[in-house]
């Protein structure tokens, strides 16, 4: 299959293209070879390469940012959406597009299910469910993939984070706040390519199995690293942020693994197969 990652250069796009890359045809599209806020500059972008499917890993993933920049938020994250989900329409091509949990106000004690009703409570999540909506209302042949808290080869990942604060102050502080599934992107990938197979277009939840706070995140991730430091817990007052976030947005994943056979591993497993690979991805990570 020939596919179109647009956002090739991202976390999610590399590990993606790398993945995808060595049982299909991958053309890997960044920035500097697209500016999907342009519509027809897309669409001409699109035809010239005939993929059979986009995916669509490009995204304003910064959610302070998102908050104080909204036009910007929403030019990447929908009219990006909508302009790839033209392209696909006229091109009579698959389209998948990466969502968030993000999309939910996190205030279920429930996990959530592609049925749940969305109701984002910050800048982010509400342009990337407008991303889901225009490319639904547009692309027949849609896939709508919502994740969660990746975790991928390239500096700046929370893996990465956690270690650098351990380094910087001796302690890992995080906030106890947010309970999240931590998804590994390599994990996430082969998820996609199952999809990909049953030709079910449609939403779907995609993340690791099980969930935790940041602060047993930070714990398990300095025992995998065979550190010595500890973690401390931060009150999220504490912390200067513009932006709300959910507080609980576990999704079911059922859905998924009915149409494929197949589940996500545990977050726990995803960090540990992420130390498995991190030597042979420095370079990688250091781009």
């Amino acid at each position: 299959m020939r596919i179109a990652i647009v956002g090739s250069e991202g976390m999610l796009g590399r590990d993606l293209s790398s993945y995808l890359g060595d049982r299909h045809e991958v053309v890997g599209l960044d920035i500097a070879d697209i500016d999907i806020r342009e519509r027809e500059q897309t669409a001409a972008k699109i035809g010239e390469l005939r993929p059979q499917l986009i995916i669509n890993c490009a995204a304003c993933v910064d959610v302070e940012s998102c908050e104080t920049e909204p036009d910007r938020a929403f030019q990447v994250n929908a009219l990006g959406s909508q302009n790839l989900a033209i392209a696909a329409q006229r091109c009579d091509v698959d389209y998948l597009y990466f969502s968030s949990d993000y999309v939910f106000d996190g205030t279920s004690g429930c996990d959530y299910d592609e049925l749940a009703p969305p109701c984002p409570v910050n800048q982010y999540g509400r342009s990337k469910l407008a991303g889901e909506v225009l490319a639904r209302q547009i692309c027949r042949r849609s896939y709508i993939v919502r994740t969660a808290w990746l975790i991928g080869h390239r500096r700046g990942n929370y893996v990465e984070r956690v270690l650098d604060l351990a380094d910087r102050d001796g302690i890992a502080r995080m906030a106890t706040d947010q309970l999240e599934s931590p998804t590994y992107t390599l994990h996430l990938a082969e998820a996609v390519e199952r999809l990909l197979q049953t030709g079910a277009y449609g939403t779907y939840h995609l993340t690791s199995t099980g969930a935790c706070t940041r602060l047993e995140f930070a714990a398990f991730v300095l025992q995998i690293a065979g550190r010595t430091e500890g973690v401390e817990e931060v009150e999220s007052a504490r912390i200067n942020r513009q932006a709300e976030r959910p507080c609980r947005t576990v999704l079911d994943c059922r859905l998924f693994a009915m149409v494929t056979g197949h589940a996500i591993p545990h977050w726990r497993q995803g960090v540990r197969d992420y130390f498995n690979n991190r030597d042979s991805t420095k370079s990688t990570r250091r781009g």
